[in-house]
């Protein structure tokens, strides 16, 4: 992974969020470096007359995610730029421990536990009153110790055990190569939920949610009959990645139907 990867995890601050709290708030707009300027003086304010607590509850850890909100992403925009939430999340506790005091120390056991404490910050922040507030997998990668690379497949293994869409940032804003959009509607669909309880948890149109599961439902059934994927955008009029992301999910719930090549 690139440098560039972890950018937006440090761009998450309390300056950043007092310039995005002006612009969009108090609709003070000029020049970047005078906001900025000026988030800096409040923020020497703030650290003067309101000094960190002293004390914080064993294993947890504050940190900054986005709250879910707000409309997709552009290229160049800064991670600060949307609404920021700072809570202390549950990294280490004490059932971490247990666990391994409990298991052996191996390669398998190591996964599981890196895997359920995964879930438990993901869900801890779309769960939170404040929220949803979600990390990217950047940030869940400096919090667990972790590449980015393994949070991933930790991140895939665990929508496919749990059947659960745990989103992160890069999902809720389509910055990820798989729209979050296709991927929570899937997951919810493959619990077996009907197209308005998809619509309602989702919180997406009926409509939209009817046309995701009508182009999942045709790529799984000519996957079904042995369709070469590279074939299939021609048939259905669909987007090569929009027909590959829903191969790799069709591969995931149903990985009977084929192997992906």
């Amino acid at each position: 992974m690139s440098a560039k990867d972890y950018v937006g995890s440090g761009q998450r601050t309390f300056a950043q969020a007092l310039v995005h709290l002006l612009e969009s708030e108090y609709r003070l707009l000029g020049s970047q470096r005078v906001l900025e300027m000026l988030a800096k003086d409040v923020q020497s304010l703030a650290e003067a007359f309101y000094p960190v607590p002293e004390h914080l509850a064993s294993g947890w850890m504050v940190f900054t995610g986005t709250k879910a909100s707000g409309g997709k992403a552009y290229p160049g925009q800064r991670a600060g730029a949307h609404e920021l939430v700072t809570l202390a999340w549950p990294v280490l506790q004490a059932e971490d421990i247990a666990y391994v005091t409990q298991h052996a120390d191996t390669l398998a056991e190591q996964h599981t536990l890196a895997m359920q404490r995964l879930i438990r910050l993901i869900e801890y922040g779309m769960q939170h009153p404040q929220g949803p507030v979600l990390l990217s997998l950047a940030d869940l990668a400096l919090m667990l110790g972790l590449s980015q690379r393994k949070v991933s497949q930790l991140l895939q293994t665990a929508r496919q055990q749990t059947g659960k869409a745990l989103l992160t940032l890069g999902y809720y804003l389509d910055q990820g190569v798989r729209p979050t959009h296709k991927t929570e509607i899937i997951a919810l669909y493959e619990q077996g939920l009907d197209e308005s309880e998809v619509a309602r948890r989702s919180q997406h149109s009926p409509e939209s949610v009817g046309a995701y599961l009508r182009d999942y439902e045709r790529v799984k059934l000519l996957l079904g009959h042995h369709t070469p994927v590279d074939q299939i955008p021609a048939l259905i009029s669909l987007q090569p990645s929009v027909v590959q992301a829903y191969a790799e999910m069709v591969a995931q719930y149903h990985p009977d139907l084929f192997q992906i090549t």
